[in-house]
């Protein structure tokens, strides 16, 4: 196993984050890649999956030790992995710009996430590891 470069955990209240989507409809756009949108639609829950995928962008910056602002967060995607077997459908990150930049230099090539939400919070767990590799196969 590769070197750890960092880890990040993050909680969103989903109730919370409900309200803010529903007061600003256009903070989706600001916030998440057509692809995390689209996959939050077919979600039986669309607030709650978009808040574990908010709470991945933070938990990613908290890996790499940077705070908001450091990138966009559209420069963290959180995308399902393809293929069959257990880890199907499992998400997965892939970075963009200046979060990839960021990562590159920091020596993070490999990326692993766990999602969990309830009705009440939505949980990320990011752990960045040394490794050429990226972590996520495009789909």
């Amino acid at each position: 196993m590769s070197p750890i470069v960092g880890v990040g955990v993050d909680a969103v209240d989903v109730a919370r984050f409900r309200r803010v989507l529903d007061r600003r409809p256009r903070l989706a756009a600001r916030c998440f890649t057509p692809t995390e949108q689209s996959d939050a639609t077919g979600s039986a829950d669309v607030a709650q999956s978009l808040a574990a995928r908010f709470a991945a962008k933070e938990a990613v910056m908290k890996a790499l030790g940077t705070g908001i602002g450091a990138f966009a967060l559209t420069d963290v995607e959180v995308r399902r992995t393809t293929g069959t077997g257990a880890t199907r459908n499992a998400p997965c990150l892939v970075l963009h710009g200046t979060a990839a930049a960021l990562a590159g230099a920091q020596g993070a090539g490999r990326f692993h996430l766990s999602l969990t939400h309830t009705e009440g919070v939505a949980i990320a767990f990011v752990v960045a590891e040394q490794a050429q590799a990226a972590s996520c196969a495009p789909s």
